[in-house]
């Protein structure tokens, strides 16, 4: 599988030259590497976002890296995604950082260097395979072009300071990393050949496991094939059948993984428009909008709207379909022309395809989703550059060109890194990102979702309302934001409204039993305590294990006077989940307030210290507790 010709040219030379080579390689890889950690700098005293909560947060699968927990990481649950590498990377973090949300960012940041520096190489070897009739010196300028407008473009800030988002950047390592190993193994035979071929497999079984959304990497192969050979792709199929074979196999096997997921999690949405006619129209909308991120937009966001014109036949949608179409032709064309603008169409196509919501998403259009497409812009952008340095007109002086192209991509990578600064305090904690992007975009039904969220957590219920009532006004079907609604109508004292809001929420995940507690809780705060008693040893009796159900009847019998039975489910959630406080001071107050048995209060306040002694300021009032309960004694 080498490639005629060319390896001899390349690598053939003196010692001297090889050195030479190293140097700059190490430069190079130096510069991306520095100029990223100064640009994401301003993000390590970044909070914990409400997005990271489910993720990082409150996931108890990353507290522990013992065996039992890394097989628990690597088996899948159902309703649940399927990222394993993510999750470990989270659990090695935690075991070093608990939850300093500095650590986590550093490691993002890590992360994204150590894909920058991939990119730059694989950049520098995929110029060299396509544009063979190149000067030799000249793959390096777009290898290093491109990779520096790929580490200070402002799209990638939600990938690397989004913790949440770390699928993104670990997918971007091994995608990247299976990419270059499949370059490098074609100027390979034989044995050679062969392993470079096992360890793209292995990368890409890793960037899959990272996010499933790798699953089109063959495809990749199969364009990198057409572009490089034509019409004699076939035959590199041919010789290479048991390598796309198995290829071929991780990626359905992942597809169908991928979709029960999306099933189970409600991931998959009813088509937009109300017809799969309307919902293809829109893929054309998202289609095009994701060009216009990565190149006419300047003010980013981390939820957008896309306005879809009503009727959706217009003269707009049209030429949104014309110019997805214009663009296809012309990259089919360019084929027998240049290789470069065929690959790089089709690269950024497909590695989008996921996200078009042909299957319809809960999200259109998102900076996340653009972060492996962005690699052909960069591609493209990077040779453009180096075109433009290469230019020798006899008006002009000989380097005139060249420090102009140079000047001209300085240029823009600062004002890319500006951006990219800017960004980075936006995602600051969970207000500054959700205030912005709902002044960006305040139709969007995400941006209101959260921010409801937000006022929430602060217990602003009426401010929670406001935004909650719009989020389900925009996507009627969002039964999270119906179930925080529901619950923000219960703290209103709105039971009728809540109850409804829980309701719906419940016919839109009958098989969710935790939004079953929340409608237990609020029958609870009405007064109907038969029914959320009912409700409660419903739920129980399909899960006789599961300490909350054990905590909230216990409340509930507390609040109806039944106490005995309060002691008995409080201290079944103790025994089930020994390191959480809540049951232990719930049953000191019991016998304190109710009881009127001191010694019990004061022993289930010091079994409570002893259990979660991180939980700093509710073990300080526990403390108190037993200090007041001895100068009272």
């Amino acid at each position: 599988m080498r490639l005629s010709g060319k390896r001899g040219d390349l690598f053939g030379g003196s010692r001297h030259w090889i050195k030479g080579e190293n140097v700059s390689l190490f430069c190079s890889c130096f510069v991306i590497a520095l100029w990223v950690g100064i640009l994401y700098f301003n993000s390590l005293g970044n909070q914990f976002t409400n997005w990271d909560d489910g993720m990082i947060y409150q996931n108890s699968t990353i507290r522990d890296l013992s065996w039992k927990g890394i097989k628990r990481i690597f088996t899948h649950e159902k309703a649940y995604t399927y990222q394993p590498v993510r999750m470990l990377s989270y659990a090695i973090d935690y075991k070093f950082w608990k939850l300093n949300p500095t650590g986590y960012r550093i490691t993002n940041i890590l992360f994204y260097i150590l894909t920058c520096i991939i990119i730059f190489n694989t950049l520098k070897l995929l110029s060299r395979h396509l544009r063979s009739n190149a000067p030799p010196n000249s793959h390096g300028r777009v290898a290093l072009g491109g990779a520096l407008l790929f580490a200070v473009h402002p799209v990638h800030v939600e990938a690397v300071t989004w913790l949440a988002a770390r699928k993104e950047v670990l997918q971007g390592i091994f995608f990247f990393l299976a990419f270059y190993l499949y370059l490098k193994g074609r100027e390979e035979e034989g044995r050679k050949n062969f392993f470079y071929l096992a360890f793209v497999l292995l990368s890409f079984l890793l960037a899959v496991l990272s996010k499933p959304s790798a699953i089109v990497f063959p495809a990749i192969i199969l364009i990198y094939e057409i572009s490089l050979r034509k019409n004699k792709w076939i035959d590199f199929v041919k010789k290479h059948w048991i390598f796309i074979v198995v290829s071929l196999s991780i990626s359905v096997l992942f597809t169908s993984i991928l979709m029960k997921v999306m099933w189970d999690a409600g991931g998959i949405k009813p088509y937009r428009g109300g017809t799969f006619f309307n919902n293809m129209i829109i893929s054309f909308y998202v289609f095009v909008y994701n060009i216009k991120l990565l190149f006419f937009t300047i003010n980013y966001s981390a939820a957008y709207t896309i306005p879809v014109s009503n009727p959706i036949l217009s003269f707009w949608t049209i030429g949104l379909i014309g110019t997805t179409f214009l663009l296809l032709g012309l990259s089919l064309w360019s084929l027998k022309r240049t290789k470069v603008f065929f690959f790089s169409f089709f690269f950024f196509f497909i590695t989008l395809l996921p996200y078009l919501n042909i299957i319809p998403i809960s999200t259109l259009l998102a900076d996340r989703y653009v972060f492996i497409p962005s690699f052909s812009s960069c591609f493209l952008l990077g040779i453009a550059f180096n075109k433009f340095y290469g230019l020798n007109y006899q008006r002009f002086s000989e380097n005139f060109f060249k420090l102009l192209s140079v000047t001209l991509l300085i240029f823009l990578l600062i004002g890319y890194s500006s951006m990219t600064i800017r960004q980075n305090r936006v995602w600051k904690n969970s207000y500054t990102l959700w205030a912005d992007a709902v002044e960006k975009y305040p139709e969007s039904n995400t941006a209101n979702a959260l921010m409801g969220v937000v006022y929430m957590d602060w217990r602003m219920d009426e401010k929670a309302k406001t935004y909650l009532e719009k989020a389900i006004q925009i996507l009627p079907y969002d039964y999270q934001s119906r179930n925080n609604l529901g619950i923000v109508y219960g703290n209103l004292g709105q039971y009728e409204k809540g109850l409804k809001e829980l309701i719906t929420t419940i016919k839109l995940r009958p098989d969710d039993d935790h939004y079953k507690i929340n409608l237990a809780v609020l029958y609870q705060k009405q007064g109907e305590y038969k029914k959320s008693e009912g409700l409660f040893r419903f739920l129980l009796s399909k899960d006789q294990k599961n300490a909350i159900l054990h905590y909230r009847i216990g409340q509930l019998y507390k609040e109806m006077g039944r106490y005995e039975n309060a002691v008995s489910e409080m201290t079944q959630a103790m025994e089930l989940a020994p390191h959480i406080i809540n049951p232990y001071e719930e049953l000191g107050n019991l016998y304190l307030s109710k009881l009127k048995d001191l010694e019990k209060a004061k022993y289930y306040y010091g079994k409570g210290i002893g259990a979660a002694p991180k939980a700093i300021s509710r073990v300080e009032t526990l403390r108190w507790m037993i200090q007041d309960l001895e100068a009272f004694r």
